[in-house]
This record gives C-alpha cells, structure tokens and sequence, in this order.
C-alpha cells in the first residue's frame, strides 16, 4: 500500500458523512418527540419549563430542556463541521487520490 494516508482520510470521509446522517436523524426526531408526544400541556411540579412551538406552550422537565438546548445548540457545529471536512477532502482530491490505492493499472510502468 503506497498511500494509507489516503485510506485514512477516506475513511474519515465516510464517517463524517454517518455522522452527518446521525445528527439529522436525531435533529428531526427527538425535538419532535419530546415536545409533542413527551410533554404536558399544563404547568406542574414535574413540567415545568415553557417550551413553545407553533406559538403554543408545552412543558417539559429540566432533563427534556437539556435534551432540546444541546440538539439546538450542537447540531449546527458538528453537522457543518463535517461538511468542511468532505468538501475540502472532495476539493483536494480526496476522491481521485483513493484510485492510487489500487496501485498501477495493467499495460502502465511504474
């Protein structure tokens, strides 16, 4: 193997990319879950942090807030984070450096 350089990268690529989905995922179901299905329509002992959404209140308890706040505030950073590492690997010729993992093609000196 001439360039395991190359393979790591590519394998980093390929994670970004899982991890990319991952974060979607969990970015369009979980806030979705916990408001809708988790929470109380009225304020108690237990639900008692506003939430709105759609102009309307929910309450959730403090670990659901948490839950919200850290969705909120790191799906940008880690989605977008991989999404500079697979362009600058595309724009840097990532993609076209794996061929040279193959090693030479028949009828080609090395």
């Amino acid at each position: 193997m001439r360039h395991p350089y190359l393979a790591i990268f590519g394998v980093m690529a390929l994670l970004c990319f899982l991890t990319m989905l991952a974060v979607t995922f969990i970015w369009m179901y979980l806030p979705t879950r916990i408001i809708y299905q988790e929470s109380s329509p009225v304020r108690n002992e237990v639900f008692s942090i506003e939430v709105r959404q759609h102009g309307q209140a929910y309450f959730v308890t403090e670990k659901q807030k948490y839950v919200l706040d850290l969705i909120r505030g790191y799906t940008g950073i880690i989605w977008f984070s991989c999404f500079g590492y697979l362009f600058i690997f595309t724009a840097l010729g990532g993609f076209a450096g794996l061929r040279l993992l193959s090693g030479p093609k028949a009828g080609t000196a090395e």
